[in-house]
């Protein structure tokens, strides 16, 4: 029984530990791009992109096809021939003047060209010669393949911010878990120091009952709190590709992601460069693929020129197995075959102008990225500056509002004050501390969003 018991505690430990991890933000981050199954949908992308490129580079590739085929004619195809032999005949005889009877009309007879029973062996081989739109699309195969590679960068790029946020989420509702956690210690200890003044008749009732409904009060925000931190956690775990029913922690608080990202730090000069984000390299790529489609399309009005080699060997006989029929015999052939294109309709002609409108979109699109990625960058850069400042304010307003509330509760226990200015500086040191916690999460994501923009993140 014993042993039992032990091997049940060992198995629920390791499956605790399973079930349960923590991770730093760096290792969310890594863990995410390992799971998450919108990049296991890229690489399966990038796998087919491969495979395609062989495919194309293939047909360029000599074509070599074996063929075995036989064929028994039930009925033997015929056709119907004129008496060609007695005519001959007949002129043979007059000229040697010899007798002959009276030739008739010429009579027709049915003669077969086949055997019944055939079979044949046989060879081919055919190749591109000249081809001047293979070795473009050949080329459009792999920069298809490095745009496909470059969504993924973007994904990756999409999947960090995703967890850096819904990780920041976490920690700013487990900051205000813990002031909340604060505040009701604090009040929870001043509850009871005036519910002895009230039995001791120097308090009134009416004092306890407003210490008692802020401190019901900060309980049930607590408690609210951990619902908001459990779906946090969930978004969390779905960035992440992370098994939505087993437990997570985090290792990190938000002061050391503050520093992590250097939030502190004064940004007055930045360096926009586009081709640092990867949705600008995609557009890079796309375009590249667009000019390799023109000089593919353009190449279509070129000759096509293909080479071509066969060898068959047929038997046929009236019995196939009968050697002392005729035997095998041979056909071999090779040769080249040109295609000049005279007219399509214009279909190619329609698909360049459809190639360079493309090239001009994708233009007007760089235009317009670069154009928002500056945008974006320098809004961030002020909502920073202001998260920061607002930051810095809000501290030092905090460390006032709760010298106030400390000088509120000394004057409310000796008699000068009120219970309603407590429960003023109460709910001014609660505004006081939110604030604070929000000026640190607007500080953090305009430096996340900031990062994001810049392509640095």
């Amino acid at each position: 029984m014993r042993i039992t018991l032990t091997i049940f505690s060992i198995l629920s430990l390791i499956s605790f530990i399973h079930g349960q991890q923590s991770f730093s933000l760096d290792e969310a981050i890594v863990y995410g791009l390992e799971n998450q199954n919108s990049m296991k949908m890229n690489d399966i992308e990038i796998a087919n992109s491969e495979s395609e490129i062989k495919e194309l580079k293939a047909t360029g590739l000599p074509q070599v096809n074996g063929a075995i085929d036989y064929s028994y004619y039930f009925y033997v195809p015929k056709q119907p021939v004129q008496d060609f032999i007695s005519p001959s005949v007949y002129q043979i005889l007059e000229a040697e003047g010899l007798p002959t009877t009276t030739q008739g009309p010429p009579a027709t007879f049915e003669l077969g060209f086949v055997q019944p029973q055939q079979f044949n062996l046989g060879i081919s081989a055919n190749m591109k010669v000249f081809d001047g739109s293979y070795l473009n699309a050949i080329k459009g195969a792999k920069l298809y393949r490095e745009l496909i590679i470059k969504q993924k960068n973007a994904t990756i790029d999409k999947i960090k911010a995703n967890i850096t946020k819904a990780y920041t989420s976490i920690l700013i509702a487990g900051e205000n878990k813990k002031t909340l956690a604060d505040n009701i210690k604090t009040l929870e200890k001043s509850l009871v120091e005036v519910k002895a003044m009230y039995e001791a008749g120097f308090m009134e009732s009416l004092d306890v009952d407003r210490l008692q409904l802020s401190y019901d009060n900060l309980n049930i925000q607590l408690e609210n709190i951990d619902g908001l931190i459990d779906l946090s956690k969930n978004l969390l775990k779905f960035q992440m590709g992370y098994p939505l029913e087993d437990e997570i922690s985090l290792k990190e608080d938000i002061d050391e992601l503050i520093v992590k990202f250097d939030a502190e730090k004064e940004y007055e000069n930045i360096q926009i460069d586009p081709n640092l984000r990867a949705e600008y390299q995609l557009l890079n790529t796309t375009q590249d693929l667009n000019d390799v489609n023109l000089k593919r399309y353009k190449a279509g009005y070129l000759p096509y020129v293909g080479a071509f080699a066969s060898f068959q060997e047929s038997l046929q006989r009236s019995n196939l197995f009968d050697g002392a029929e005729s035997g095998f015999l041979p056909t071999g052939v090779v040769g080249l075959k040109i295609n000049v294109p005279i007219y399509d309709g214009g279909e190619k002609s329609a698909k360049i102008q459809k190639v360079k409108l493309d090239i001009e979109k994708v233009d007007l699109q760089k235009t317009e990225f670069t154009r928002g990625m500056t945008l974006q960058a320098r809004n961030a850069q002020i909502s920073m500056s202001n998260a920061k400042r607002n930051l810095t304010n809000r501290q030092k307003a905090l460390v006032i509002t709760e010298s106030i509330y400390e000088r509120t509760k000394i004057k409310f226990k000796e008699g000068v004050g009120s219970s309603v200015e407590v429960t003023q500086a109460e709910n001014t040191l609660y505004q006081a501390q939110a604030e604070v916690i929000s000026s640190m999460y607007d500080l953090l994501t305009a430096k996340v969003d900031l990062d994001i923009t810049l392509g640095k993140l």
